[in-house]
């Protein structure tokens, strides 16, 4: 199949974008995982194949950073990305002269390709359409007998790949000004990892008896997870060090769904899951009420596009975009680092995903992971396909308490764990 040449494009970082080159370093990456787990050995050469086909058709990927006077922009990249065996710590700093100023990497080790995405290009669903197109191009390479000669000619996974639309400006109504503030959060603490590598564990379940403990709670998977996340923070670290400070997780919500979007660009809002834990005695029924009420609250069109909104509003202001970039780079980091205070952890959750028809039995899994940052040491992320939900925590602190006070309570409710890690399991359990 020919290699697809276009014309050299470009477009502004969508409205989240602007802020990551701002604050990306070392210590704060803001590169997120996505990964495949396919059912044979990976072939380097083959990968990279699959790549340089895949690329030039996703033009979200496709493209290398620029700086102009008012705005960074992204263009288009000539240059061919290249796939590596994976070697270095998950999620590490994405220096694009390693990568041919590409902002993004695809590594592989045995079964599994990996993705990982500087912030600045999409989310965690974007990332996920790329991801699949590349693997959709590697297996009929690979296992060509395993398919007809039609599916062996048609593009897989692209039918979205061009659409790069702003979908925060497109979706912009102007609302009554309402300030989002949310309260200085605890912060979670502990021994640093002392090579400050990531700990990475994930907990694989079944969907299904997942589903039916939330049902036995009249809760969303999201919203139960959620809660047993506020749980575990408040028996592992809340007691130990008697913070006063309420727990806030942050949640990202996907707004292609809400809004109707295809872009590959980011799209996505979030919300403050708030719980003052500084009680004694607070039981999970309660935590659990709590995440239910708010998410009630805050997940629905009406409160998502008064957020976006208030997002989306300075942009607009004709007064800022004519400030000069530098001045607006500062600006932005200031304003970033306060909004940090007000987070102790996220936990995104990108629900199930499928892969196409001809491919289903050739994939295991899905995995989805993020970077730390250190006022947020400890994130969680989870993802499900075909019947099995991996839950994944990653931390930069010397033990890792979250995953398993959370792992210990679902094993308990009857949810039957399996644990991979980059560490030791046993200590998991």
């Amino acid at each position: 199949m020919k290699k697809r040449i276009k014309p050299t494009r470009w477009h502004k970082l969508d409205n989240t974008a602007n802020i990551f080159p701002v604050i990306a370093n070392k210590k704060m990456t803001n590169v997120f995982r996505m990964t495949a787990v396919l059912c044979d050995e990976i072939d380097g050469a083959v990968l990279q194949a699959a790549l340089e086909e895949t690329v030039p058709y996703f033009a979200a990927f496709n493209v290398r950073l620029r700086h102009g006077l008012f705005w960074s922009y992204l263009e288009t990249n000539r240059a061919t990305p290249h796939v590596h065996l994976e070697e270095d710590m998950p999620c590490s700093y994405l220096d694009t002269i390693e990568t041919d100023r590409f902002l993004f990497r695809v590594l592989y080790y045995k079964n599994r390709v990996h993705l990982e995405t500087f912030h600045v290009l999409s989310d965690g669903t974007g990332a996920l359409r790329f991801l699949k197109a590349i693997c959709y191009s590697y297996c009929k390479r690979k296992m060509p007998e395993k398919f007809t000669a039609a599916q062996l000619e048609t593009l897989y996974g692209i039918e979205n790949a061009d659409n790069i639309e702003d979908a925060y400006l497109k979706n912009y109504v102007p609302a009554p000004s309402k300030t989002f503030k949310e309260t200085t959060a605890y912060h979670l603490r502990g021994y640093r990892r002392v090579l400050g590598d990531l700990d990475v564990v994930t907990a694989l379940m079944p969907v299904e008896k997942l589903k039916a403990e939330c049902r036995r709670h009249g809760v969303s998977i999201g919203a139960y997870l959620t809660a047993l996340i506020g749980c575990a923070i408040y028996e592992e670290y809340q007691n130990a060090y008697g913070a006063k400070q309420p727990v806030n997780i942050f949640v990202p919500v996907d707004l292609r769904r809400i809004l109707k979007s295809e872009t590959s660009l980011n799209f996505f809002s979030n919300i403050i899951i708030e719980l003052p834990l500084a009680v004694p005695g607070i039981t999970f029924e309660t935590i659990l009420e709590a995440v239910k009420t708010q998410f009630a609250q805050k997940v629905n069109k009406e409160a998502l596009q008064q957020k976006l909104a208030f997002t989306v509003r300075s942009e607009t202001n004709i007064f800022t975009r004519v400030i000069p970039l530098p001045l607006k780079n500062g600006t932005m980091r200031i304003v970033y680092e306060h909004s940090c205070n007000g987070s102790t952890l996220p936990f995104s959750n990108l629900g199930n995903t499928d892969v196409a028809a001809p491919f289903q039995n050739l994939f295991e899994g899905f995995r989805f992971l993020m970077s730390t940052t250190p006022k947020e040491p400890v994130k969680v992320s989870a993802i499900a396909y075909r019947g099995t939900v991996a839950l994944t925590f990653t931390s930069i602190l010397e033990e890792n308490l979250m995953a398993r006070n959370m792992v210990r309570r679902l094993s308990k409710a009857g949810i039957p764990v399996t644990i991979e890690s980059n560490g030791e399991p046993d200590e998991i359990l």
